[in-house]
């Protein structure tokens, strides 16, 4: 899949680039991504991460975006859309705090939800989140995604414990 940008509105979506490496350790540090944020390494690597969202493009299994303010240019967050291959995707997302309560997620979401059922011909998307994370919840019901089931999964700190997770899903046509 070929690295494409989104415009929508206010906002404007992004391929990672080098150069956003101070930024994305900024957010792999702050304490709220990584408690929501699914296994997110202890030592983080910004450096790492960008190459292995930059990967995805390459190899299909993803398109992620940074989330950048259209007209300023400040990166606000990250969305990324995995695409497993069965006609449905999964789609993941972080705010940075400075853009925390601005409806950026929500912005965002609507807009790669469009892109992928335009783009992409996928059928259905889903959205998966710690059930503890109202945020989130509220996210994707303002984007249409209707709560689906509650899942239990090993917790994202890779330790003994389960975390229970509300899947939401939106589905095309």
């Amino acid at each position: 899949m070929e690295p494409m940008e989104i415009t929508a509105g206010r906002l404007h979506l992004r391929p990672w680039r080098p150069a956003d490496a101070e930024v994305v350790a900024e957010a792999l540090r702050d304490p709220e991504i990584r408690r929501w944020a699914t296994r997110t390494p202890e030592e983080p690597d910004a450096r790492t991460w960008i190459a292995d969202r930059t990967a995805g493009w390459a190899d299909g299994s993803s398109a992620s975006f940074a989330i950048t303010d259209a007209t300023t240019g400040e990166v606000l967050g990250h969305i990324r859309l995995r695409t497993p291959g069965d006609g449905a995707g999964e789609v993941g997302y972080w705010i940075l705090a400075g853009a925390r309560g601005r409806g950026v997620a929500g912005h965002a979401v609507g807009a790669v939800a469009r892109w992928a059922f335009a783009c992409l011909d996928l059928s259905r998307l889903d959205l998966r989140h710690a059930a503890e994370n109202p945020a989130s919840c509220r996210v994707a019901q303002k984007g249409g995604f209707a709560l689906t089931r509650l899942l239990t999964e090993p917790s994202w700190d890779e330790g003994d414990e389960t975390v229970e997770v509300h899947l939401h899903t939106l589905s095309h046509g």
